[in-house]
C-alpha cells in the first residue's frame, strides 16, 4: 500500500535531481559561451583598432602590409561571425534555462 507512494516520491526526487543537474549543466554551458563571446568581442575590438591604425597611416608601405590588412579584415569578419553565433547560442541557452527554471 505504501510502496507505490514511496516509489512515486522516489521517482519525483530523482526527476528533480535530473532537472537540477540539467539546469546546472545549462548554466555552466551558458557561462562558457558568455566567456567565449567576451573573448571574441575583445579580439574583434583589438583587430578593429589595429585595422584603424593601419588605415589611418596613409598609403601602405608594402605589399606585405596590404596582405596583412586583408588578413586582419578576414579575421575580423570571422570573429564577428563567431560572436554573432555565440550570442545566438547564449540566447538559446537562456531560453532553455528559463524553461527549466519554470518547471521547478
Amino acid at each position: 500500500m505504501f510502496g507505490a507512494a514511496d516509489d512515486e516520491g522516489a521517482d519525483a526526487a530523482a526527476g528533480w535531481e535530473r532537472l537540477e543537474r540539467a539546469a546546472s549543466a545549462a548554466a555552466a554551458a551558458l557561462d562558457e559561451w558568455r566567456r567565449r563571446a567576451r573573448e571574441a568581442e575583445n579580439e574583434v575590438t583589438r583587430l578593429r583598432q589595429e585595422l584603424e591604425e593601419l588605415t589611418t597611416l596613409g598609403p601602405l608601405p608594402s605589399a606585405e602590409a596590404g596582405d596583412e590588412l586583408r588578413r586582419l579584415r578576414a579575421e575580423n569578419a570571422v570573429l564577428s561571425s563567431r560572436t554573432a553565433e555565440a550570442r545566438k547560442r547564449i540566447g538559446g541557452l537562456l531560453a532553455r534555462l528559463s524553461v527549466l527554471e519554470a518547471r521547478q
